[in-house]
């Protein structure tokens, strides 16, 4: 009887003591010569080749060093061109206060309306990355280098800088630093699932040889996800070392709750992911697996990060009434005032119950609270889902659905992850560690003593990925989500825990460097074909628009288009636009719809009066965009016949071409080349001027 008291006692000091532990896993704790320093050096040097290694593709696709600075903002389309027009406003600004309060009173994103551009676009890495940039500069810290290129083609001679004060490359190098945490993340994430440093080597590799199933970094840099995604895995490392932490302190939920405010602000994705991530906490609560404290801490840090971030946002509605709000509420509720009536049930009842109760907790707080709020900015969300599986489509649904991104995932990322044996390893891990759930359940309905427990943070790490998998599935785009983790679940190969068919641990190693050289025979070919992309960026007609509008309209003038070029011209203009590609607030999407009215078979007159109502001074329009009338269902002409069908009937035409070609009053053409023509939204009052025109 005292043995067992002693070990006991042994077993309590040895959990007390586990969150000072200095290294992750109790076998690597008894292994001398592994240390901090090591994990460091290794985790730096994968870093430091990502970020080398996209920043060359970069440079390869679009010869970016040789590149005006005007050329270079153009190469940033759609949001991208939108979110470092404020990156660059920081830069300008008369100070780094003053830059950030043009942010948080910004009248020239959705003209006449006055907006937080802080609260409505996720803006901290801008204002972080400005705020380097100027102090950094009036450190003396920042050189550039800077020569005139000769673009031949009668093009005329544009000068080119290079180097950190320049600050487009000063923008992608901190997104290339960046990207080089997201492989010192997987490393270390790997590392800690398998307990072993060819476990943290194993997701590096697979994310090299997937590269481009696995990030779009090199071609998009100022996306959100391009800052968000290491912060995503910071996430996900603290979340899964608090897994382990039967007693977690107060430095589990200050990682947890300071990565999770961090990855909210980053990115208005980031509650999906979490509410995905809070279902997955929730499910190895209910099957035994995590100690109820250990789960409390997670949802109390997760609390915390959120109110945090809608602090830091404002006041953001959009997180009150968001997923990862309202299952994090159900979550309190059925484990603090319902857990003891749910204790009363048998095992299979009370998860059953469990499950239905949370799934139910969470539609009935989402529903309600987002009625309190009158918030429908996700509204989207549910109608893109909803014309996936029903015929239902609307005018924002084909926006969405007609881009390739938002369709479902098909067969090429299957096929290339497969051919690189990434699937097939994630597949093998994820089997090996449920046949070791399985025996430990059966033992423990056996009431047989068993010493192994399962690890809370591998059974949270394949659920995420799961779930990952589901939103790949619907959603192509989200395949950026799915596949690291893949490539993360495969360190479970270098596990000793769950593969135990080698007899010794070199038999182990040197089977994984087989698996590694197999998995080269087609992931060395990935490298190879992504090194030989070259391109080199020029986009005339775009230039000449720009240009055009800087010479001849004031300051103020109010533009309105295609969202990817009112993104364009307000980074190189300056000028007021009315709509953008930030598609996500419900207000924006309404405004964007009456702007694209000119595409539609509606009278110019109708058009004409959308525009003004919009305060509209000049409608840009776009050749690609206005004179195909015809696109598989997915032109913006055939999008508006889904939603007025009885003009098509009626054999209205389509109104863009007119404006294109034969401008009718009031519009007034005032600037055509072969990709553009601007039209001024006159007054009928005002006198008309002959049209100014190039290179027509």
């Amino acid at each position: 009887m005292s043995n067992s008291q002693n070990s006991s006692r042994k077993k309590k000091s040895t959990l007390t003591h586990k969150p000072t532990k200095v290294s992750p896993s109790d076998d690597l704790d008894r292994s001398s010569w592994l240390s901090i320093g090591t994990l460091g050096f290794i985790a730096l040097v994968v870093g430091y080749l990502n970020s080398t290694h996209v920043a060359n593709l970069f440079e390869n696709d679009r010869h970016f060093s040789h590149l005006s600075n005007l050329e270079r903002e153009m190469t940033f389309r759609t949001e991208m061109g939108l979110y470092y027009s404020y990156f660059k406003t920081i830069v300008e600004a008369d100070s780094i206060s003053d830059g950030t309060y043009q942010l948080y009173r910004n009248n020239i994103t959705e003209y006449p309306l006055v907006i937080n551009t802080l609260k409505r676009f996720n803006l901290y890495p801008e204002l972080f990355a400005g705020a380097l940039y100027r102090s950094m500069d009036y450190f003396g810290l920042l050189k550039q280098q800077c020569w005139t290129v000769n673009r031949g083609e009668n093009l005329g001679p544009v000068q080119s800088c290079e180097g950190s004060k320049d600050p487009p490359h000063f923008y992608i190098n901190v997104v290339w630093v960046t990207a080089g945490m997201t492989t010192s993340l997987m490393f270390l994430l790997g590392y800690y699932l398998s307990g072993s440093i060819f476990g943290g080597l194993m997701p590096v590799v697979c994310f090299f040889y997937n590269h481009g199933e696995c990030t779009r970094v090199m071609w998009t840099p100022p996306l959100r996800e391009s800052f968000a995604f290491p912060i995503c895995l910071a996430q996900i490392l603290a979340v899964s070392i608090t897994t382990r932490n039967i007693r977690p302190g107060w430095k589990n939920i200050m990682s947890i709750s300071l990565t999770t405010t961090l990855f909210i602000i980053c990115w208005q994705f980031a509650q999906f992911m979490l509410f995905t991530q809070t279902c997955g906490i929730f499910a190895i609560y209910i099957l035994g697996v995590l100690p109820r404290d250990t789960m409390h801490t997670i949802l109390v840090a997760q609390v915390i990060g959120l109110l945090n971030a809608v602090a830091l946002m404002f006041g953001n509605e959009m997180l009150f009434t968001s997923w990862l709000f309202s299952c994090l509420l159900a979550t309190l509720i059925i484990t603090l005032p319902l857990d003891s009536v749910f204790n009363y049930l048998p095992t299979i009842p009370r998860i059953v119950t469990s499950v239905i109760s949370f799934f139910g907790l969470t539609f009935l707080a989402k529903v309600t609270i987002a009625k309190a709020f009158l918030v429908q900015d996700d509204a989207h969300v549910f109608e893109l889902l909803k014309s996936k599986f029903t015929d239902f489509k609307n005018f924002h649904t084909l926006l969405y659905t007609c881009a390739v991104e938002f369709d479902f995932l098909g067969w090429e990322m299957p096929m290339k992850t497969t051919q690189t044996l990434l699937i097939p390893c994630a597949v093998l891990a994820t089997a090996l560690f449920v046949h070791n759930y399985l025996q430990f359940v059966w033992k423990k309905f056996m009431n047989q003593e068993t010493v192994e427990k399962i690890d809370p943070a591998c059974f949270y790490n394949i659920l995420q990925m799961c779930a990952y998998a589901v939103m790949a599935i619907l959603i192509m785009r989200l395949k950026l989500f799915f596949t690291p983790h893949l490539c993360i679940i495969s360190s479970l190969l270098a596990s000793k825990k769950y593969v135990t068919v080698f007899k010794s641990r070199e038999i182990h190693l040197a089977v994984l460097v087989g698996l590694v050289a197999c998995m080269s025979l087609k992931g060395i070919g990935n490298i190879k074909e992504q090194r030989q992309i070259m391109g080199e960026y020029q986009n005339i007609g775009l230039e000449e628009l720009i240009e055009w509008i800087n010479q001849n309209l004031p300051k103020n003038a109010v533009l309105a288009g295609p969202m990817p070029t009112m993104a364009n011209l307000l980074l190189s203009t300056g000028r007021p636009i009315v709509n953008h590609p930030h598609y996500e607030d419900v207000g924006v999407r309404e405004r964007t719809k009456k702007v694209y009215t000119v595409f539609s078979r509606k009278i110019p007159s109708e058009v004409y009066k959308n525009l003004v109502n919009l305060k509209v001074e000049y409608l840009v329009l776009s050749a690609p965009w206005c004179l195909t009338t015809s696109r598989n269902g997915c032109a913006l002409t055939e999008v508006w016949d889904n939603e007025e069908p009885e003009l098509q009937q009626l054999g209205n035409k389509p109104v863009c071409p007119i404006l294109w070609n034969k401008t009718p009053v009031p519009f007034v053409k005032i600037f055509q080349n072969s990709e553009y023509v601007v039209l001024r939204v006159t007054p009928k009052t005002l006198e008309l001027v002959p049209p100014k025109t190039r290179g027509i």
